[in-house]
Order: structure tokens, then C-alpha cells, then sequence
């Protein structure tokens, strides 16, 4: 049965809101506090070098383990916090269940691997580094030996095939979470 119903209240993982831009400075200062697990999943490319930082597995959001009765008021106030998921006005566990797989899922640190889809002609990509920084562009061909590829992006208002290393293209991603 459910604690926030019964009032059995005990140790349970619980959904944090941060504030806006803010999910790192909450984690910090909810670790701080005696008492208290912090969860916040990331993730990060399997490309190494287009990594270039983490991003929140859900934007926003991070999980925490304490006591209520004991720790909700300093969870709630703490730095970079706007508040704890609630039903009925009592903070809703979250099924430990939940904590337990995605922290399979992910590394030590919390950190989850999201790789590339298998790019491919006609795959839309976009230019990180180098001349045409920030251009969209589609595959037109993969030289998979020299780790190249061919794009064709809009250069000086007319169509232009180049020729670029695949490190220097961020290529979709597949997100963990969503079905395909």
C-alpha cells in the first residue's frame, strides 16, 4: 500500500522539482543535508568528442531518498528547488522500482549512454565544428573507410556537397525513454 496514503511514513524515493536551469544546484544542496540519497540521471553520447556536457535525463527533474517527517522541509527549501511532487497534498514515493532500473541502467555517476542512430543516406544532421559550425545539412554518402561523410547543405543560397570528418556532425540521438 501506499506510505503517502496510509501515513506510514518512512524512507522513500521521492520526484524533486528544480527550478529553471537549476537541476545541478539542487542535486548539490540536497546531498548536503544529513540523511539524504540524490538520483539525478544525465545523459551523455557514446561520441566522445561531441560530448561535450551531460544533459538531465528529465529536464527538471531528480530524485531523492529521505524520511519526511524528517527531511521535507529542508528538501523543499533547499538551494535550487521549486518543490516535491505531491498527490493530495502528502510528497508521492516514487516505486523504488523505478530508482532500481534506471540505476541499473546508468553508471556510477549516474551517467546513461545514449548512442547515435545508425546514420545513413538521408539523414538530416547538424555541423558542430569547423567553417560550417552550426550549418543543417542531409547524408548523401558515407565513406565509412576514412570515417567521412558527404552532406549537402544550402552554402551562398545554392545546394553544396562537402565532405566532412563524422566527428564534426551531431547525428540524432535515440532517446532511452521513448518507444520505438
Amino acid at each position: 500500500m501506499n506510505p503517502a496514503l496510509t501515513g506510514d511514513w518512512q524512507l522513500n524515493w521521492y520526484c524533486v522539482r528544480a527550478k529553471p536551469r537549476a537541476e545541478n544546484a539542487a542535486a548539490q544542496s540536497i546531498k548536503a543535508i544529513q540523511g539524504v540519497d540524490v538520483f539525478f540521471p544525465k545523459t551523455i553520447s557514446q561520441r566522445k568528442k561531441n560530448a561535450a556536457s551531460p544533459q538531465a535525463l528529465f529536464p527538471g527533474y531528480l530524485f531523492a531518498r529521505f524520511d519526511p517527517i524528517l527531511n521535507m522541509r529542508s528538501v523543499h527549501f533547499a538551494h535550487g528547488v521549486a518543490y516535491i511532487l505531491r498527490r493530495n497534498l502528502k510528497p508521492d514515493p516514487v516505486d523504488s522500482g523505478i530508482i532500481k532500473e534506471l540505476r541499473i541502467a546508468t553508471t556510477v555517476d549516474g551517467l546513461l549512454e545514449i548512442p547515435d542512430r545508425p546514420h545513413h543516406v538521408g539523414s538530416e544532421v547538424t555541423i558542430i565544428e569547423g567553417l560550417f559550425q552550426g550549418g543543417n545539412g542531409m547524408v548523401t554518402r558515407l565513406i565509412p573507410a576514412r570515417e567521412r561523410v558527404k552532406v549537402l547543405l544550402e552554402f551562398l543560397g545554392r545546394p553544396t556537397e562537402i565532405e566532412i570528418d563524422e566527428n564534426s556532425l551531431d547525428f540524432p540521438k535515440v532517446h532511452p525513454m521513448r518507444v520505438s
